[in-house]
């Protein structure tokens, strides 16, 4: 009997790896931890709160997409900027894919379109994702941008989506699944959803804390810093230290009788145990070491080189 499947031409695999660029706050990593299925990723109503590339891992159809989470589109005024800056490059022109989000919402939009221009000569898939559409009151205005999009030969796909409520995600991985190129998977079908090491990942998940309860007290001059890890099946045990550049800041993160820090405990604790479903226990330091976005020591650190 003739088997009715001999004839079906055997799927090619693809594997690629897509970044995701664009201006800070535009939802990069809110867009990353939906694709995933998990928290990879700092999300804050801060500006620039991704400092590195930060990759998640998704298999969809025969294709295996790694993608990067890049920082925001930044000047080089400082330091700290210029390594983001940095980050951003190298990440953008090391992919395979290129995904820029917009953010519909921003009036000023269309000047991220000028990033196209000193790009020009980068061969590669480009898409771009008009994103926070559940935000927008006049929908009419969702067409006019799609129209100045598409005046732009570089940009094969427009989608509309919202990456906080996963509206308009599926035809993005379909695009990708076909964008990226021929070749084998990089990773086995056992792993995990980011190749962050589990020390960065409880590093970012504390900073994040820190951002949320101190809002506008403290600048981006501050980052975790993860001393000693250990783990069992059911528990995480870690110490960290928070770095800041001056004993004013220090004193900020202490808050009052160290209601602040104890705060900045709970709910990173509360994250981590989400995130790994395991019991965490958690010793927290506030240390201060200077103008570290300067120092090459302290970039390294922070995960920045």
């Amino acid at each position: 009997m003739k088997n009715p499947n001999e004839n079906i031409e055997k799927m090619t695999n693809r594997c690629g790896f897509v970044s995701i660029v664009g201006r800070s706050n535009a939802g990069k990593s809110t867009l990353l931890n939906y694709l995933v299925g998990e928290k990879i990723s700092i999300v804050s109503p801060k500006v620039q709160t991704t400092r590195q590339e930060i990759r998640g891992i998704i298999e969809y159809e025969n294709s295996q997409i790694i993608f990067v989470d890049t920082p925001g589109f930044c000047s080089k005024n400082t330091a700290l900027e210029k390594v983001l800056l940095t980050n951003f490059r190298r990440s953008y022109r090391n992919s395979d894919v290129v995904l820029m989000l917009v953010d519909c919402t921003e009036k000023n939009w269309q000047s991220d379109l000028g990033f196209l221009s000193h790009e020009k000569k980068i061969n590669k898939p480009f898409a771009i994702a008009v994103n926070k559409v559940d935000l927008l009151q006049n929908k009419s205005y969702l067409l006019e941008m799609a129209d100045i999009l598409k005046r732009d030969t570089l940009v094969d796909e427009i989608f509309m989506i919202s990456a906080l409520k996963g509206t308009g995600i599926e035809p993005i991985k379909s695009y990708l699944a076909k964008a990226v190129p021929v070749g084998d998977w990089l990773y086995g079908n056992d792993h995990a959803t980011t190749d962050q090491n589990l020390a960065t990942r409880l590093s970012e998940i504390t900073r994040e804390a820190v951002f949320e309860k101190l809002e506008q007290e403290l600048p981006y001059s501050v980052y975790v810093r993860t001393d000693k890890l250990s783990q069992t099946d059911k528990k995480i045990k870690l110490m960290q230290s928070i770095v800041v550049m001056r004993d004013s800041q220090k004193a900020i993160v202490l808050g009052h009788h160290g209601k602040m820090i104890h705060s900045i405990r709970c709910t990173a604790i509360t994250k981590m145990r989400e995130i790994f479903r395991k019991t965490i226990e958690l010793k927290l330091f506030v240390i201060v070491k200077g103008v570290w976005t300067s120092s090459k020591e302290h970039l390294k650190n922070a995960g920045l080189i």
